[in-house]
């Protein structure tokens, strides 16, 4: 009995050490809150280990530690895994989605355009077109979005200059001609 309580001091004084130790060498100190629970949760267990020696279920107990954490852990891989997966999978959905717009505004002859993909809460296709565009090239464009990449009349929006994003860069901020020819400043004494 004394060599298993002196094992078992000895297995605390080692934990001890090797707790202070994992603490000082954490690369961040943002970490040391989660390393504490979790050397927390190992100590209840290396203390209550000579409890359940006597009961006789230290071995079930570890076991069934061992495994349950072994299970949360492939259940969190799979999870980081799976969020991973559906990020790089949804970045190159948005890419080829332009690279196919932009394909399409080629083909109708529209070269000045932008696009923007957004797939927060769900497919929302936004393209600005610059420059004179006929009627029938956006009714073109429209019918390829809709036939190509398979698009719903509300997934998608064609905004061109004539509706009201003229503006946005298009001019120069020194002011126009008014009063007396100046453009912007202050009037000069005369």
């Amino acid at each position: 009995m004394r060599t298993e309580l002196y094992q078992w001091m000895k297995s605390l004084a080692f934990f001890h050490v090797l707790t202070t130790a994992l603490l000082h060498i954490l690369p961040d100190k943002r970490y040391e809150q989660y390393i504490r629970l979790f050397m927390g949760l190992l100590l209840v267990l290396l203390i209550c280990t000579p409890i359940f020696a006597v009961v006789g279920k230290s071995e079930e107990l570890l076991s069934g530690f061992s495994n349950n954490y072994g299970r949360e852990e492939q259940v969190r891989m799979k999870t980081e895994a799976e969020g991973i997966r559906e990020t790089f999978l949804k970045g190159a959905y948005e890419q080829e989605l332009k690279d196919q717009v932009q394909g399409i505004l080629r083909k109708e002859g529209v070269f000045s355009a932008k696009t923007e993909v957004d797939m927060e809460k769900e497919l929302q296709l936004t393209i600005t077109l610059y420059g004179t565009v006929t009627e029938k090239q956006r009714e073109a464009v429209k019918n390829e979005l809709e036939r190509i990449c398979g698009l719903r009349k509300g997934q998608y929006q064609i905004l061109a200059s004539e509706d009201g994003m003229e503006g946005v860069g298009s001019f120069p901020s020194s002011g126009n001609p008014s009063s007396g020819g100046r453009t912007s400043g202050n009037p000069k004494e005369q």
